[in-house]
């Protein structure tokens, strides 16, 4: 990131901050002097995890009644924790509540009801927003309370490769701080490499590094040069609209960045409208389509950098007719409703709504299905508002040229004139 030129206004907020840490150089330690021993707060890793849970209709096993179709939460998890029977997809008691198997899930079956991916991506995003780093970390490296640019979970593995790469598409001031030798002695111990896995490609999708650090003393609390003026520009103003800010100046730099926030979010449901709209929300059976909160974040990333799809790598399903027998056991098993096999035997693939999982090719017995790479163009949602306003423009620019054109002929027809006229009195003075 280019380093902004400093200003007068950069200056002006050094001095404030000189100013009020001089009027109170002991404050910290004198509000935690008086603060009642009962009411501080004090670091407990359990508040930061939680148990997930699993709705089972989405789930590829339940779904196809078959085992080979899908394992990937069983096979993460550290402390075979997650059980799959029949219609049923069981979490023990035993769970480490890391969030490896909602990260690992692609129809999100399991799921945490405080860390979802577009929850998470909202606190990661609010930090990087506010913050010069944002650091992504787990209770056992931090070990005390966070804070303010520092997000906590219960395992770095609980964010997806989806959820990385949206985030990494739109930030580039976030990284992961864990301390050499906390993943080696983690009992759970199938993290480590997940998150490795995860972060690595959506670091070949975005184009992008993410930050590592494993030294605390290397890591910055400071906010960014934007939430630092607006803060300044706050306190600055008239005594009304400081009491608007309910007299806090930082209110306005975190209104700034919940507006962010919050315009992001509306994108995303504007994104699935459209899609919606574009393709139908329901399949030609009437079953009602899902697109996952990981496949959105990657839609999201990719309309204001339509040039990262050529780095992505996925695939979809391909369907031979000639093999088909319209059995109907891909379109059981998808339980996103992808793929659809309407009365005629016709099968259409959504590759908005596929996750790749492969399962309709894995139940397929006649191998009329394969997976082929995906053109991930295809996931890239028209805007339409912003489609047309370009209309408009263009269209206001052709009849402005066309005014142009007219305005031109019409000069050229009077200076067509005034020569004639011109020869008209040298002509009457010879004679």
């Amino acid at each position: 990131m280019a380093e902004k030129k400093r200003d007068f206004l950069d200056d002006l907020i050094d001095i404030q901050s000189d100013f009020q840490a001089l009027q109170n150089p002991f404050g910290d330690i004198a509000d935690s002097l008086a603060a009642d021993p009962s009411q501080r707060k004090v670091f407990n890793p359990a508040d930061y995890k939680e148990k997930p849970f699993a709705n089972s209709n989405r789930c590829l096993r339940t779904a196809s009644g078959r085992e080979d179709v899908c394992s990937r939460c069983i096979d993460v998890c550290p402390v075979d924790a997650i059980t799959i029977h029949k219609q049923s997809v069981i979490i023990g008691e035993d769970c480490r509540k890391c969030g490896l198997c909602a990260a690992a899930c692609p129809t999100e079956t399991i799921s945490t009801r405080r860390h979802m991916p577009r929850q998470v991506y909202d606190q990661i995003a609010r930090v990087a927003s506010a913050y010069e780093q944002c650091y992504v970390t787990c209770t056992r490296a931090l070990k005390r309370l966070p804070k303010g640019n520092e997000v906590v979970l219960g395992c770095v593995g609980a964010i997806s490769r989806d959820l990385w790469f949206s985030l990494m598409a739109d930030y580039d001031n976030i990284s992961v701080y864990l301390p050499v030798g906390i993943c080696d002695r983690c009992k759970t111990t199938t993290g480590e490499e997940f998150y490795c896995d995860a972060i690595g490609t959506a670091e070949e999708w975005a184009q992008a590094g993410l930050g590592l650090v494993a030294d605390e003393s290397e890591m910055t609390h400071e906010y960014t040069r934007e939430y630092k003026r607006s803060q300044f520009m706050s306190s600055a103003v008239t005594s009304a609209e400081r009491l608007l800010t309910r007299t806090n100046p930082a209110l306005a730099g975190a209104k700034a960045v919940a507006n962010k926030i919050s315009a992001h979010a509306t994108r995303l449901d504007q994104l699935q409208r459209t899609l919606e709209g574009a393709v139908g929300a329901k399949t030609s059976s009437n079953r009602q389509r899902m697109l996952t909160q990981n496949r959105k974040l990657v839609m999201g990333a990719l309309q204001h950098d339509e040039g990262l799809a050529k780095f992505i790598d996925l695939k979809v399903p391909v369907c031979d007719a000639s093999k088909c027998t319209m059995c109907g056991e891909c379109a059981k098993v998808c339980t996103t409703r992808a793929l659809d096999l309407d009365v005629h035997g016709h099968i259409t693939i959504q590759s908005s709504y596929c996750v790749s999982c492969e399962a309709c090719a894995k139940v397929c017995e006649d191998g009329a299905l394969a997976m082929e790479p995906m053109d991930v163009r295809e996931l890239i949602v028209p805007d339409k508002a912003a489609e047309e306003v370009r209309r408009k423009k263009a269209q206001a620019k052709a009849e402005a040229q066309k005014y142009i054109e007219q305005g031109k002929k019409q000069l050229s027809r009077a200076a067509d004139a005034l020569e004639s006229l011109s020869g008209d009195d040298a002509s009457a003075k010879k004679k």
